[in-house]
């Protein structure tokens, strides 16, 4: 991307408007990374899309300051995360689409147009300080400097050029992924809204950042084709990149929000050549290896190993029980336990187990004679729920009674 004049610092409002939608990014982007409700492989490549859209906008935003002046060494930061953007995207919707759990070892060409980059800004890393900063003095007199980019091995512009490029290339990419899926999602036998619903957000955060990309790259070519180095031109580029990437991560951030169950992937097993919505309704007994995706015969061995072991143990009784618990308890990996929860349930692990333990309800009740004495916290706490509170919303919400009507029930 580009970089914005300093000029703009008489529109205080924009400044503060970066830093505010920069921040809800990377609270969004931090929580989706580390978050343990919504960790899953394709959540922590949305994590990496937001991340750099936001390093990306604050980069951006540096010539505000004095900070180049001050240490030119560090003159342009922030532009390796440009080329981070695109195969984020396009990792992104590759993940969703396929139910990936893990990278596929080609996907580590996606980062060659980073490293041409690195190299390419080996020749102002290699100039003396004094060289560094008379350079950085001249981009705040000509501001197409920061758009031509003459201080790397490739000619002026062409860096520019490469770098969108680059972007449109893996928009584009992603887009015909969306497309070869579209009878997979729209036109299945089985139509399931929520896939509807993360296939739609898809369709929204790529060609947003389409538009955006094409718009900006239309002023980068104007630009370097012009002769004028008065800043208006440079403003406007830098105003419309700040924009298209704030408004990028607000609708992001914005959606998770209203949506949040989309960040536990798509239902059912997609994937396979005849998709269907749960393990049971497959045919498919093969068993595939080194595939970036959980296959039937798998999934089918891993959630007998769970079953398994709750009918045996009953291991969701204890209060706290985690995934990770369960994870060491059958010997399978939670990369592997959590996308197979989400597309045979279409839930997260909490939700999984909350269900177990409503459902040992019934059998509680008939093992423990005394189990009408007990107090609703009591029940509540000896089927592994941690408060009183956190047991009445969970019968509540899996058969809409409160939990003393149901006990009568049963």
């Amino acid at each position: 991307m580009v970089y914005i004049n300093l000029n703009i610092l008489d529109n205080l409002t924009f400044l503060v408007i970066t830093l505010v939608i920069s921040t809800i990014g990377l609270v969004v982007g931090l929580l989706l990374l580390f978050g343990q409700s919504v960790s899953s492989f394709s959540s922590k490549i949305l994590s990496g899309l937001i991340l750099s859209l936001v390093i990306t906008a604050l980069g951006n935003i540096i010539p505000l300051t004095q900070f180049y002046i001050n240490y030119p060494e560090y003159y342009r930061i922030h532009a390796w995360a440009p080329f981070c953007m695109g195969p984020f995207a396009y990792l992104y919707v590759k993940s969703i689409l396929h139910q990936s759990y893990r990278f596929q070892k080609r996907d580590a060409f996606l980062i060659i147009p980073l490293v041409i980059y690195v190299l390419n800004r080996i020749p102002f890393y290699l100039l003396s300080y004094e060289k560094k900063l008379n350079f950085v003095k001249q981009t705040l007199i000509d501001n197409r400097l920061y758009v031509l980019e003459p201080d790397g091995w490739f000619p002026a512009g062409w860096m520019a050029i490469f770098r969108i490029s680059t972007l449109l290339f893996f928009l584009i990419s992603a887009i015909f992924l969306l497309l070869s899926w579209r009878k997979k999602i729209l036109n299945a036998k089985i139509i399931i809204k929520r896939n509807i619903q993360i296939y739609l957000f898809l369709w929204v955060i790529i060609l947003f950042l389409l538009i955006g990309t094409l718009v900006v790259y239309s002023f980068i070519i104007s630009q370097i084709r012009s002769g004028n180095t008065s800043s208006q031109s440079g403003i406007l580029v830098g105003e419309v990149t700040i924009a298209t990437l704030l408004i990028e991560i607000l609708l992001i951030s914005v959606y998770l929000l209203a949506q949040p169950k989309i960040l536990y992937g798509m239902i059912g097993w997609i994937q396979i050549i005849e998709p269907v919505l749960s393990l049971n309704d497959s045919s498919d007994s093969e068993d595939f290896e080194n595939m970036d995706y959980i296959s039937v015969y798998q999934g089918r061995n891993i959630l007998s190993s769970i079953n398994k072991h709750f009918q045996k143990k009953h291991p969701y009784l204890k209060v706290g029980y985690t995934i990770t618990d369960l994870s060491n308890e059958v010997k399978i990996p939670v990369y592997l336990i959590s996308p197979l929860i989400n597309q045979e349930f279409g839930k997260n692990f909490n939700e999984f187990i909350n269900d177990a333990r409503i459902s040992y309800l019934k059998t509680f009740k008939m093992k423990d004679p005394n189990f009408e004495k007990y107090s609703i916290e009591h029940i509540g706490n000896m089927i592994g729920f941690s408060s009183r509170t956190s047991f009445i919303a969970a019968v509540k919400k899996r058969t809409g009674m409160v939990p003393k009507e149901y006990l009568a029930s049963i």
